[in-house]
């Protein structure tokens, strides 16, 4: 690359690291209550005698909620200045972590409080960050989102640890509270002091210019054969994904594995999704779509291979929180790619956000089947193996996918 052509990426990145910055670190607030349930689950069953399922229960009916207001949420996007979302859903989701401190043995209350987390987390959820941040870059933007999904990543690293850690210093309740402070309060700060929208939408109306191009009825974009396959490939592996993830802490620690190492390895995964982001991020426009879908089912397959085995291994167990991490890593990059090539512009918010919410429909049912199959079986074991045939099926939907134009018929698009 020449100096000359070199010089306006970085130019870009020099105006727009602290947008991203604020981004990276708002984005895993909602996303860290899914990875910190897990180490929650021993302590709810110890004190209320509830069952996995019944722990389980309120997330998913949460999860279920998403799917409602996702693309609402993106909706709101598309059309609104981000900011004046993400301000004051920063802080409504700190209130909400804490308010777990209030749980009792009431499942209708644990279901409403899960609720609760799920309405105000939509405020900021990864398509309030994304929208502004792929509208901020252009020569850089599949790097900017992958570094921005980088801290879906935090959430998965350091979520299940500060939970493990919060409740050994102070007991399950006031672990909560400390939680919604510790999630919440950098994200605060960072967003008020860069998070900005600098969209032609986020401006007033009048001050709106005109996109160039057509812009795609959404009713068209939402019966076109690239969006249906792509949100039935979605669907197919998050119901695996969301269910290793949830039951990753108990199904290693039913392995034999002592809980503090437990703890330790399941952070794994959030590590090793930054380098699968970034990894992706870097190879989308080189290797192409369909390799990328196929390198990232595969790692799904070994990993639900690896840890599919009834071992007490601790090396084994992180080779295969590993391999989760990347593949895990990469979907979420691949997706936010993904819809940017495949669709107009104008429309990202509402087009992520409904893909997001059918892919949370499926993972709202993939931790409550798998806790009904631990509690019936004993073992996570068939959960695991299933990881394959899930991964193989979506590697047959997401191939080959081309862009929604204005104009093409609803079965035209792939």
């Amino acid at each position: 690359m020449s100096s000359a052509a070199a010089a306006p990426e970085r130019s870009e990145w020099a105006a727009n690291w602290p947008l991203l910055l604020s981004a990276v670190v708002g984005i895993p607030v909602p996303a860290a209550m899914s990875q910190m349930l897990g180490v929650f689950m021993v302590p709810l069953e110890q004190e209320f005698g509830w069952t996995r399922t019944e722990a389980s229960l309120g997330y998913s009916i949460s999860l279920m909620l998403g799917f409602l207001t996702s693309p609402l949420i993106g909706r709101l996007v598309d059309k609104n200045n981000a900011r004046f979302l993400a301000l004051p859903g920063i802080v409504l989701t700190g209130f909400a972590i804490a308010a777990f401190s209030l749980a009792t043995s009431s499942i209708g209350v644990w279901i409403a409080l899960w609720c609760m987390v799920s309405l105000v987390g939509g405020l900021i959820g990864p398509s309030v960050w994304l929208a502004v941040v792929s509208g901020a870059f252009e020569k850089n933007r599949s790097m900017a989102i992958s570094i921005t999904l980088c801290g879906m990543s935090l959430a998965g690293m350091l979520a299940p640890l500060s939970a493990r850690l919060m409740i050994d210093a102070y007991g399950w309740r006031l672990a909560w509270v400390a939680l919604g402070v510790i999630w919440s309060a950098p994200a605060l700060i960072l967003s008020l002091l860069f998070f900005f929208d600098r969209r032609p939408s986020a401006r007033p109306k009048a001050q709106q210019p005109d996109q160039a191009g057509p812009k795609p009825e959404l009713r068209r974009v939402f019966f076109s054969s690239t969006f249906i396959r792509l949100g039935l490939g979605l669907a197919t592996i998050g119901l695996a994904g969301s269910s290793f993830s949830l039951h990753l802490v108990p199904a290693l620690g039913d392995k034999g594995i002592n809980a503090t190492t437990v703890a330790v390895i399941a952070g794994i995964p959030g590590l090793m999704g930054i380098v699968g982001r970034l990894a992706l991020g870097s190879a989308f426009d080189r290797v192409g779509q369909v390799r990328v879908t196929l390198g990232i089912m595969a790692l799904y397959a070994v990993a639900s291979s690896i840890l599919a085995q009834q071992s007490d291994s601790v090396p084994l167990a992180i080779t295969g929180c590993i391999v989760l991490g990347l593949a895990g890593g990469g979907m979420h990059v691949f997706v936010a790619c993904v819809v940017t090539r495949l669709f107009h512009s104008s429309i990202f918010g509402v087009v992520y956000g409904s893909l997001t919410s059918l892919s949370v429909l499926a993972a709202a049912s993939g931790p409550l089947l798998t806790s009904r199959v631990h509690d019936v079986v004993g073992s996570y074991t068939p959960v695991f193996w299933s990881g394959i045939v899930a991964a193989s099926i979506a590697a047959l939907l997401l191939m080959k996918l081309v862009p929604v134009s204005a104009d093409a018929p609803s079965g035209a698009s792939c």
